[in-house]
């Protein structure tokens, strides 16, 4: 009897490895141009619009729109490099009330999925991290591949979209500044990015 149920445990075992599916290979690697792309922040100060941008940030792409399970991004960004185009704003940013550069030196976007709307639109679902917070954000992106025109043996690949945060849902702004009549708790991200890679 016990020589049957070792038998049939083998068989079930067998059968259940042949229908369980191969884990999903990598979508193919692209490379970020960083010189034609940007990282973008815009907020209010007192009901005015201020804008910015990252101008240190490093990405890890993976990215095929016939296999978007086995596709993901990775973004770090250097917080100190926060570019207000206004030194006492960019010194200001660099403190403990706001990114705290020296406890604090990077921000995170990891995505978790990405879902195809129809066309060249997705929603990057992921976690983005800053000051060691992690919250879920949801990054809707457009997404258009064509051949590069200046290297035939090269797939280009333009990706534009926005996403409004809670700056306060990662304490950035804290002590006087978490007062929302002077800064806003909105900011939009805003990510224009030119990636290559080969066919």
């Amino acid at each position: 009897m016990a020589v049957r149920w070792v038998a049939f445990l083998a068989v079930v075992t067998t059968a259940a490895a042949i229908r369980a599916p191969a884990p999903a290979a990598d979508a193919p690697v692209w490379t970020v141009d960083y010189g034609k792309s940007s990282i973008v922040f815009v907020g209010r100060q007192m009901g005015v619009p201020s804008q910015g941008r990252f101008k240190t940030f490093t990405a890890r792409v993976n990215f095929d729109p016939s296999a978007l399970p086995a596709s993901s991004v990775e973004v770090t960004i250097a917080t100190g490099s926060a570019d207000a185009g206004n030194p006492d704003i960019e010194k200001e940013l660099m403190r403990p009330n706001w990114f705290d550069v020296q406890r604090f030196p990077t921000a995170r976007f990891v995505t978790t999925t990405i879902r195809g709307k129809g066309g060249n639109a997705y929603e990057a679902a992921a976690k983005l991290t800053i000051r060691d917070v992690t919250r879920d954000v949801v990054l809707p992106v457009t997404i258009d591949i064509a051949q590069d025109t200046a290297d035939a043996s090269q797939l280009i690949a333009r990706a534009r979209g926005e996403v409004t945060i809670s700056r306060l849902a990662f304490g950035i702004g804290q002590s006087e500044w978490k007062d929302t009549n002077i800064v806003a708790d909105a900011v939009t991200i805003r990510i224009d990015v030119l990636a290559r890679r080969g066919k």
